[in-house]
């Protein structure tokens, strides 16, 4: 006991956890006895352990704030990325899509078909862990970007078949994803009321107000729509950075069969959507790209909402961010070539 107090006084007040090196140092030069030893030894050890502790339980609230704060994100991009749509159309715009049975049916099939069926083998033909695949499979399931308009923007689409294309796939969605994924995560026990109901209230009910503004107050829709969209930019790229954030780990070891998995969905929907798109190249361009651009809100709702597992959301942004990078050069790409080399 008496060496125990020498080494606490030969540490200078309030920098005992700074001088444990000193402490340790001390103890061997000045106790011979091998019980000394082993007793300053012993306190030293549990000191270690203790700052340890503490410092673990911080670092774990952190994350925990982090995640948090990922969600609020999440939750307030989807929100005014539906509002924002909702006061950007009109109802002619929606029914755009459905004048033509053919290019109509092509997107459904595409997008409900094809897509889905491509993300089911992905996950069985490439080793995945379980919350990377349901993360494959619920982009595969969701459709309905709302960056199509965009995309149709650089790649010098149609801008009206676009914008209700969008709106339908994401009509759609809402129905489809409460029925179809639970039969392609079995295991997940995912039912379908708590996958429709997050998509109901935080996708078709904003999306539904933002139209009934639009219908009644159209001033003010064309006031509030460019706010509403910049703010749910911001906060998809905030939601973006809080979640690499919370799991920076885990996205740096996500692993090549992940990154692969993502590019192989991107590309061959890129290609399913060209390809059932039609002769014209504006509406060939969009439904390409609106087969390949995945509702990542739906996706991060259902996520969110329904599985505890991060790794889930962490997928669905590596594949965000993989779709930046390969489908904005694309778009300009066609954009360029469309305008014959120039850019607007």
């Amino acid at each position: 006991m008496l060496a125990s107090l020498s080494v606490q006084a030969a540490i200078p007040h309030g920098r005992r956890d700074e001088n444990s090196d000193f402490a340790a140092k001390f103890a061997k030069d000045h106790f011979t006895s091998t019980m000394d030893y082993a007793l300053v030894s012993c306190c030293l050890q549990r000191a270690r352990w203790q700052r340890e502790s503490s410092l673990l339980k911080k670092l774990r609230s952190a994350v925990t704030t982090l995640e948090f704060a990922a969600k609020f994100a999440i939750f307030i991009f989807v929100v005014t990325s539906m509002l924002s749509v909702g006061l950007r159309l009109s109802l002619s715009q929606i029914l755009e899509p459905l004048r033509s049975t053919r290019l109509t049916l092509s997107a459904l099939a595409a997008n409900f078909v094809l897509v889905p069926t491509l993300a089911y083998f992905i996950t069985r033909v490439i080793a995945l862990a379980q919350p990377l695949a349901a993360g494959i499979l619920l982009l595969g399931t969701a459709a309905g970007a709302p960056f199509l308009p965009k995309l149709a923007e650089f790649a010098r689409g149609n801008l009206a078949f676009a914008v209700g294309l969008m709106v339908l796939l994401m009509t759609v969605t809402i129905v489809y994803m409460p029925i179809v994924l639970p039969i392609l995560l079995p295991a997940a026990h995912v039912g379908a009321w708590p996958i429709a109901k997050p998509l109901v209230t935080v996708m078709l009910m904003p999306l539904s107000l933002g139209l009934l503004v639009r219908a009644r107050k159209e001033a003010s829709a064309r006031y509030l729509e460019p706010h509403l969209r910049r703010a749910s930019t911001t906060f998809l790229v905030l939601a973006i950075i809080l979640v690499l954030a919370a799991n920076y780990h885990k996205a740096v070891r996500i692993g090549f069969n992940a990154i692969l998995a993502g590019t192989l969905l991107l590309l061959v929907s890129l290609g399913c959507g060209f390809v059932l798109g039609g002769p014209s190249a504006d509406t060939r361009n969009v439904l390409a790209f609106g087969t390949a651009q995945r509702d990542i809100s739906a996706a991060l709702v259902v996520a969110v909402e329904n599985f505890s597992d991060p790794d889930v959301v962490v997928m669905l942004i590596v594949v965000v961010v993989l779709g930046v990078w390969i489908q904005i050069p694309i778009a300009v790409a066609l954009g360029r070539r469309a305008s014959g080399g120039t850019v607007a």
